[in-house]
């Protein structure tokens, strides 16, 4: 089988299945016009810390390879954050703008799009792994991305709270407890955890429709650019590199890896759109590195998977 059909055939059967929901959600959105936010509050509250608990639960993970986890999801938020700001620098771009950009680029989809991605190309195994990144991800989010967003108007403990607030943190903590300790839930609470986690995929997919579907405008056609090329392209050989510089083990290195080069996480345009920063350049950033991941997931999951 050659190359072109190889990517054909991992996208017909991997990542189209995940378009095609996201697809559906937001034409659902465009005709009924649902509560998109008490969807997301379902997806953040309900579905994603099952999802997380119950898959680290069953996921052995040592101190080592969650340190692992934590360092290459630093080091790849760094270089993401440092590029940025060289190329805002250079392009003289507004303190606002330059916060946008930069959020559009560190902060990837890893829940709504990750974890289907994770589980659907490399196996429900493997999404143990991601649900760290994830985690990690929400922590900068709620408290890097706020600090850059709206930190004249949010004091460091207001933005504790907000992270506090959030139930994945406690799932991640006990799950790796759980898992570094090898100990095991009582079957009913398992299998609700189950239950739960397995609504994720196709929810949170249609959540990202819904989402996608609210107003937004192309505007500053260059920082989008660059958002979009640094979260597409830099992000995921960024982090190949960073796999290889760690000497990280094979597995573990391609989630890393398939997890970096998800589209924009949508709490960055919620983020922007809350606190009044740039929200149509944020929503172009999200609408734009969703359309544009078919085509930059699809090789990224070939190449990881060879």
């Amino acid at each position: 089988m050659n190359l072109a059909s190889s990517l054909g055939l991992l996208f017909w059967e991997r990542i189209l299945p995940i378009l095609l929901l996201v697809a559906l959600g937001y034409s659902f959105q465009r005709r009924m016009r649902i509560d998109a936010s008490t969807l997301n509050r379902v997806n953040l509250y309900l579905f994603v810390p099952s999802l997380t608990l119950s898959r680290l639960a069953e996921t052995p993970l040592s101190v080592g390879i969650i340190g692992t986890v934590a360092v290459a999801v630093l080091l790849n938020t760094l270089f993401l954050w440092f590029v940025s700001w060289i190329v805002a620098r250079g392009m003289n771009w507004s303190p606002t703008t330059q916060a946008t950009v930069t959020l559009g680029s560190m902060l990837g989809n890893s829940g709504n799009y990750g974890l289907p991605l994770i589980e659907l190309v490399l196996g429900r195994q493997f999404v143990g792994f991601q649900a760290l990144v994830l985690a990690l991800n929400n922590v900068l989010t709620f408290t890097v991305g706020i600090w850059l967003l709206a930190r004249s108007q949010l004091s460091i403990s207001e933005a504790t709270k907000r992270v506090l607030s959030m139930p994945l943190i406690y799932a991640v903590l006990f799950g790796i407890l759980l898992s570094a300790t090898q100990t095991s839930l009582p079957k009913p609470f398992l299998v609700s955890l189950r239950y739960l986690g397995d609504g994720l995929i196709p929810v949170a997919l249609v959540t990202l429709g819904v989402q996608l579907a609210e107003q937004f405008e192309f505007r500053n056609g260059i920082a989008l650019s660059v958002a979009a090329f640094l979260r597409l392209i830099a992000s995921p050989l960024s982090m190949f590199a960073i796999v290889h510089l760690l000497g990280i083990q094979p597995e573990l290195g391609r989630v890393l890896i398939l997890g970096a080069s998800v589209p924009t996480a949508v709490n960055t345009a919620l983020l922007a759109i809350e606190f009044g920063v740039n929200p149509s350049l944020a929503s172009a950033i999200v609408m734009v590195t969703t359309l544009l991941s078919p085509i930059t997931v699809t090789v990224t999951a070939f190449l990881v998977t060879q």
